[in-house]
């Protein structure tokens, strides 16, 4: 199973626009993603309303269904800028209704915290057990508890 960090810079608009659980991207590690392999998508405070405008916040995750070349269906992503379309699996998302701060843990050490976390987090990162771990047991309790019993989509929405 392989996990990777997305930053969703277009976080905001792209709930307003409906447009969720499905990923564009020109990124090969993406398009090698297989069923159940897992995004895990953070925005900037920018992005949710959070006073920490710069601060990296855990927004969502989602379950790979599958990967298929972009069929150019959306003017918004053409297939000229965006080559995959990630399409994750609705039923076993994890959306949070209240995004959790965790820039602590992706910021790289040292680094202005004035600067917004997307500038550090540009194109997708495949993520270490531990970082996975650490994420997890950010988003506390709730996130375990239905991880465990497989109540993915409801977790605290």
């Amino acid at each position: 199973m392989t996990d990777v960090l997305i930053y969703w810079r277009d976080f905001e608009r792209n709930v307003a626009d409906g447009r969720v659980h499905a990923w564009y991207s020109n990124s090969n590690m993406l398009a090698g993603l297989e069923p159940g392999d897992r995004l895990w998508m953070v925005t900037s405070g920018a992005n949710t309303g959070n006073a920490a405008r710069q601060a990296g916040f855990l927004v969502a995750i989602w379950e790979v269904a599958k990967v298929v070349e972009n069929p150019n269906d959306d003017p918004t992503y053409l297939r000229d800028d965006y080559r995959y379309r990630v399409i994750c699996d609705r039923e076993k998302a994890v959306e949070f209704a209240q995004p959790i701060l965790v820039d602590h843990l992706l910021r790289p050490e040292g680094r202005d915290k004035t600067i917004s976390i997307g500038t550090f987090l540009q194109g997708p990162r495949k993520l270490s057990e531990q970082k996975v771990r650490l994420l997890r047991a950010a988003a506390g309790p709730d996130l375990a508890l239905k991880w465990l019993t497989g109540k993915r989509h409801s977790a605290a929405k």
